[in-house]
């Protein structure tokens, strides 16, 4: 039996993200809204505990499984267009609360997108590399599979070695893995192949140009502030993912098992499943033997913080190495 915490239904949830952000621009309080949000996020993934029986559940349709992502991303993209409408008029605090608010939704929506951008259409994988470059990142689509095919290997982004920290990794993984595609499109250029890069650069430049034309200098600094905020936040996610797991064949992951995070996130937290079986819904995704302490927010907050993030870890990873059978 499929208990009440497990219906597919509560995968909505993660539509109040950007629906309340929409409703506190419409208030001009940008700051209060991430306060709220992180600090409800904190609370209630520790009160609702862990995500639970995740291979009992079942979607009748398979476009109802598909609609959260989507749903998100249409709200995302509204959040957008209204902090836009607004960035030339507001006062330079609240501007600096819209980019980073942007940002950091942008981050969020990167795991719905990631969710279209795994299903075997060109069209899904084409409308997601133009919603990741309005997120920040619009090479992730290229980087997520070399990633993929080279997990564990930090010359690809995502994994640092035991002992490296947050604000060392993000700079070094964002510059291998932009160098790891460049290199990747001349292998194909020599091919006679097309190049890949070309297309989500061109829609970058193109964004940039429309944030300049419709806002002026403020266009550009959101739009490059939002960027920077989003490709922050989403090599954070893939630190806290993958740390310390170099050069390994399981586990390939840490999982994050807490119900919200998973809800919000669409199941991004069943990561070491994702990696064995890339283009398996969200919904059917398993859980995994190496678990993370606690849900993506409080890890996230706990990278920000180098000693206290090896201290909890190291001892993490001995506990968890000593329960395995």
């Amino acid at each position: 039996m499929i208990s009440w915490r497990d219906k597919p239904g509560w995968y909505w949830l993660s539509s109040t993200l950007p629906a309340s952000a929409i409703v506190a621009f419409q208030y001009d309080h940008p700051w209060v809204y991430l306060g709220c949000m992180i600090a409800a996020i904190l609370v209630f993934d520790t009160m609702l505990g862990e995500h639970v029986a995740v291979e009992n559940q079942q979607c009748d349709v398979a476009s109802a499984r598909i609609a959260v992502p989507i749903g998100f991303i249409c709200l995302w993209l509204l959040a957008v267009l209204d902090s836009t409408s607004r960035i030339k008029q507001v006062a330079v605090p609240e501007f600096v609360g819209l980019t980073v608010v942007c940002g950091v939704l942008g981050a969020f929506v990167m795991a719905h997108i990631h969710e279209v951008m795994h299903r075997d259409s060109r069209w899904a994988r084409r409308a997601s590399d133009v919603a990741m470059t309005l997120a920040g990142y619009p090479h992730y689509r290229l980087v997520h599979e070399l990633h993929h095919a080279h997990v564990g290997d930090s010359q690809f982004g995502s994994t640092a070695p035991i002992g490296l920290s947050l604000w060392r990794h993000v700079g070094r993984s964002f510059g291998n893995s932009l160098i790891a595609v460049l290199a990747d499109d001349r292998r194909r250029l020599a091919q006679g192949r097309k190049r890949r890069l070309w297309f989500p650069v061109s829609v970058w430049l193109g964004m940039a140009v429309l944030f300049v034309s419709f806002c002026g200098p403020r266009g550009i600094l959101f739009y490059v502030g939002q960027c920077a905020i989003s490709i922050f936040v989403v090599e954070t996610i893939g630190y806290i993912q993958h740390y310390g797991l170099v050069d390994v064949g399981d586990p390939v992951a840490w999982n994050c098992h807490s119900w919200l995070s998973n809800r919000l996130f669409v199941n991004n937290g069943l990561h070491a499943h994702h990696h064995l079986e890339q283009t398996l819904s969200y919904e059917h995704l398993k859980r995994g033997a190496a678990m993370l302490p606690a849900g993506y927010i409080h890890m996230f907050f706990l990278a920000l913080i180098p000693p206290l993030w090896f201290s909890v870890m190291k001892r993490h990873a001995i506990r968890s190495a000593g329960e395995s059978p």
